[in-house]
């Protein structure tokens, strides 16, 4: 009997993104499209100046401008190379943009519409064409023409502000979450505008801030402070809960997290840790009596002996076994070899000719039953595909040859 052929789960087969952004928001975004079944077209500048495609990895990959910043959100995109500042650059630009459905930048606001390919620019011989504009600030305010990167945001955002440890002060989070925040709400507003435009064709404009990206992320502590005045941050490592019997303590090797928010769960590490000492305190939370400072340090300084008397993986074993949250405290190397990451959808395999070796790079983090997604195409080398993608709008080889010639276009093929 022949076996079943999984399905291809794809739902933005036959939608085409142009994509001018640059750096990671912008890219990882139309990564995520990508993933999904649309057909991306990263048009990228003739100066090569985007520094992610010389980020990371090996010199040989580097050299290559397949960094591993780039290969990591890259992949399966087809890349054209256009000096937008010509007015031929511009001109082919609109040709492309008859047959897309978006439109993905992350220029500074203005950028764009001086180069005569913003949205009012785009909706003129696209009319029902979906424009999203990616950046710092926003369009508008007393900071929108700032310039931003993910570690700027942090700090001015309130973030860096709640993280760290009181004596060492604010400390930015350890991979750019701002630029990835950011990029997966301008997928939320792609989809969303796709989905409209099946009831109403008219031109949509979408206006995607990191900062407010952000912000919308962190109700729960906004709130608290308009209602209390109360602001949160610096707590180390102590839980969202506030439980004194959540934290991360360290063992004989190494450090593990511990979240017992629940009294239930305060009860349960009690009898697993043999602190039966602790059990009052724990019937006072029931109680629902406070704890007070002292009590919550009292807490802290027994579980912190228990802890350091053992090792890492043991207590995420036994706290494990006793329905309590804890985990040892891993580097990615670590977590990326660990077997519940094989068991999940999140890496998917990647050719990379250029420097003929695989690597394995993060895809989409959910699956859908039954069904598989698409095999991943190499990553392009810049303008790989700028001759396929002239030749596709109309353009002879010989008027894409003059435009290689006078500069207007380049492609890494010849």
């Amino acid at each position: 009997m022949q076996a079943q052929q999984t399905k291809t789960f794809a739902p933005l087969n036959g939608i085409r993104v142009l994509d001018i952004s640059h750096v990671l928001a912008g890219p990882f975004a139309t990564y995520q499209l990508g993933l999904l079944g649309a057909d991306v077209i990263r048009v990228e500048r003739i100066a090569g100046d985007d520094f992610v495609r010389y980020h990371g990895g090996t010199e040989a990959m580097k050299s290559a401008g397949l960094g591993a910043s780039f290969l990591s959100q890259n992949a399966s995109k087809k890349s054209i190379c256009l000096d937008l500042k010509s007015d031929q650059g511009k001109e082919l630009f609109l040709r492309l943009a008859t047959g897309a459905d978006v439109i993905m930048e992350n220029f500074r606001p203005g950028v764009v519409d001086r180069l005569g390919v913003g949205f009012d620019a785009i909706k003129a011989v696209k009319p029902d064409i979906i424009y999203c504009s990616l950046s710092g600030y926003g369009q508008r305010g007393p900071l929108a023409g700032a310039p931003a990167y993910d570690h700027i945001l942090q700090g001015i955002s309130g973030m860096m502000a709640m993280t760290g440890e009181p004596a060492g002060g604010p400390m930015r989070v350890g991979f750019p979450v701002v630029d990835y925040i950011a990029g997966q709400a301008a997928v939320n507003a792609i989809l969303a505008a796709l989905m409209q435009r099946n009831q109403d064709s008219s031109p949509r404009h979408l206006e995607i801030s990191m900062l407010g990206s952000l912000i919308s992320l962190m109700g729960a502590y906004s709130v608290d402070w308009e209602t209390t005045g109360h602001l949160r941050g610096l707590e180390g490592n102590k839980a969202f809960s506030g439980s004194p019997f959540s934290d991360c303590f360290q063992t004989s090797d190494g450090l593990v997290v511990v979240t017992a928010n629940t009294i239930a769960q305060a009860y349960a590490i009690c009898a697993c840790l043999n602190a039966q000492n602790l059990v009052p305190l724990v019937d006072h939370m029931a109680a629902g009596k406070k704890l007070t400072e002292a009590e919550s340090a009292t807490i802290s300084e027994d579980l912190r002996k228990r802890f350091a008397a053992s090792g890492s993986m043991e207590m995420e074993q036994r706290l494990t076994e006793a329905q309590v949250p804890a985990a040892k405290v891993r580097d990615l190397g670590e977590i990326l070899q660990h077997p519940q990451t094989a068991a999940l959808p999140v890496m998917r395999n990647l050719n990379v000719p250029e420097l003929d070796r695989q690597i394995t790079v993060p895809a989409l983090a959910f699956e859908s039953k039954g069904e598989g997604f698409e095999e991943l195409k190499p990553a392009p080398t810049m303008g790989r595909d700028t001759i396929g993608i002239l030749m596709e709008a109309g353009y002879t080889r010989s008027e894409v040859d003059g435009f290689l010639k006078s500069g207007v276009a380049y492609s890494d093929q010849g």
